[in-house]
């Protein structure tokens, strides 16, 4: 039911877009589709996502977690609509979508409820992303922020915390955990897209080098870029 609910509702998220910035978003999208090695077109699936985040060793503890949070009718896949989901609650996302974002991120599994080892990827990636080596992490305010938040929000001390339960600790405690997890979200995600040239912010998507299109069969001299003013062509589509 909850599935259910979650792909209705992203229906809604074109309206969040000017038909300029889906089409900037679609040319990410394809990015992200393109194949590493191959530079063809694929599913964005998890071994796909995982050669985009899980090969950069600062994001790779949070990339299973990225990909879970994504993927929300669990097929494996992240078609363009679940794409424009995640990036619309990143980017432009009210209160209770930003909560919700973060909360996805920390049910790795998303059964509904999120236990404290789920909240290890956070402080191994923060650390890597500050380039520090694991063993000057230690009592650090990166693990301790983490480690807090577990023990305030999980108020019967089961080990456990549900949606409601972080709910719950927002509305006493504030946004600074949700912030700061979607602060991480947006470094990883920027940096992954970068290349691509197409900044996504909260108030446009504009990109900076238009005369990119991503294409699979036109690539010459080592290059992932195709210059052209005709839209992406695919000879296998990725699905939108």
């Amino acid at each position: 039911m909850g599935v259910q609910q979650s792909l209705t509702g992203q229906s809604s998220t074109n309206g969040a877009f000017s038909p300029k910035e889906l089409y900037n978003l679609k040319q990410v999208y394809f990015y992200l589709c393109l194949h590493t090695t191959t530079l063809t077109s694929c599913p964005l699936d998890r071994n796909q996502f995982y050669s985009l985040f899980g090969n950069h060793r600062q994001y790779k503890p949070l990339w299973r977690a990225l990909f879970s949070a994504i993927d929300v009718n669990g097929d494996s896949v992240i078609d363009f609509e679940e794409f424009l989901t995640f990036v619309t609650q990143l980017k432009r996302g009210d209160v209770e979508e930003k909560r919700k974002l973060s909360f996805r991120m920390f049910d790795s599994n998303q059964d509904g409820i999120a236990e404290k080892a789920d909240f290890r990827c956070f402080v191994e990636t923060k650390v890597a992303s500050l380039r520090k080596p694991s063993w000057q992490s230690q009592g650090e305010s990166s693990g301790d922020e983490y480690t807090s938040f577990f023990t305030l929000c999980d108020e019967n001390a089961d080990g456990q915390i549900s949606l409601e339960d972080f709910q719950t600790y927002c509305g006493v405690h504030g946004e600074g955990i949700v912030n700061q997890t979607l602060k991480l979200l947006e470094v990883m995600f920027d940096g992954v897209i970068e290349e691509t040239g197409i900044i996504i912010t909260a108030t446009d998507v504009r990109n900076t080098k238009p005369h990119i299109d991503w294409q699979d069969h036109r690539m010459s001299m080592g290059s992932l870029f195709c210059c052209s003013s005709a839209p992406p062509v695919f000879t296998t589509p990725p699905v939108a």
